[in-house]
């Protein structure tokens, strides 16, 4: 038996079956910008639906204190006054500390009409994975952007 398994591993011995196939070592698969899209496009459904909840689950937890005092409040992500729709993802680019991710919505204010906004998050790995670390203000936009998903950019 032992004799077999010798025999069976000596050819081998010095290559590798993958170098054989691919030539080179391939290259890994850098995930970060499709995780940030991921992590933000479930922030942008639970605004739409106002589950305040399951947006927090998408945060960093160095964002808790402060998204738990004005989420709800006047201006928050999840006023329940304001209605949020629309949302999507325009673009993903790297950063230095993370993947900014970029998005428009229509935000509809109690009584008001519907205004393009534009909204940049910062999303980064952690030690318990991805999360929204940073939102910055709102800027109204001319229009709002397509629905198509484009391709994240690095």
């Amino acid at each position: 038996m032992a004799t077999l398994a010798v025999a069976l591993v000596a050819p081998l011995g010095g290559c590798s079956v993958a170098k054989q196939i691919v030539g080179a070592d391939p290259k890994p698969v850098d995930e970060s910008p499709q995780k940030a899209r991921e992590k933000v496009e479930a922030y942008l459904a639970a605004m739409g639906k106002r589950d305040a909840a399951a947006g927090r689950k998408e945060l960093c937890p160095t964002l808790a204190g402060t998204f738990d005092k004005t989420a709800t409040g006047d201006g928050g992500d999840f006023n329940k006054k304001t209605k949020v729709s629309g949302g999507i993802v325009t673009d993903v680019r790297a950063d230095g500390n993370g993947q900014k991710v970029t998005t428009a919505m229509l935000v509809t204010p109690p009584g008001g009409k519907p205004t393009p906004v534009g909204v940049v998050f910062l999303v980064t790995n952690i030690d318990t994975g991805w999360c929204i670390a940073g939102e910055d203000p709102a800027v109204v936009l001319p229009s709002m952007p397509s629905s198509s998903s484009p391709t994240p950019s690095q």
